[in-house]
């Protein structure tokens, strides 16, 4: 059995082979760290994202009724200088974005 390898051989052959198998799954720890890195920062902003945007949606509300109560207040106006009857009246004061219910 000459063309048999040796124990030497044989060892030497599982060294190098293990030591690949070390790099590559180094090189697959050190992407999948990238991922997890990615993932936490993307959840993180995804979370500020919602924070800032519910943020807006507040002070977009708070804008909107200043609005609106100007709007009521010249209504008003009008409804006691007998420039709009009780039907336009009501017809205005029941529209959006903050309709009053006609008393």
């Amino acid at each position: 059995m000459p063309n048999e390898p040796s124990n030497k051989e044989i060892l030497e052959a599982i060294n190098v082979f293990s030591t690949e198998t070390d790099k590559h799954f180094n090189k697959i720890d050190g992407r999948l760290d990238k991922i997890e890195n990615t993932m936490v920062t993307k959840y993180y902003l995804n979370d500020k994202l919602d924070e800032k945007l519910a943020d807006l949606r507040g002070d977009l509300v708070v804008l909107v009724r200043k609005e609106d109560s100007k709007m009521k207040k010249l209504i008003d106006i009008l409804k006691k200088r007998d420039l709009l009857n009780d039907t336009e009246f009501n017809e205005i004061m029941s529209m959006e974005p903050f309709p009053q219910l006609a008393l």
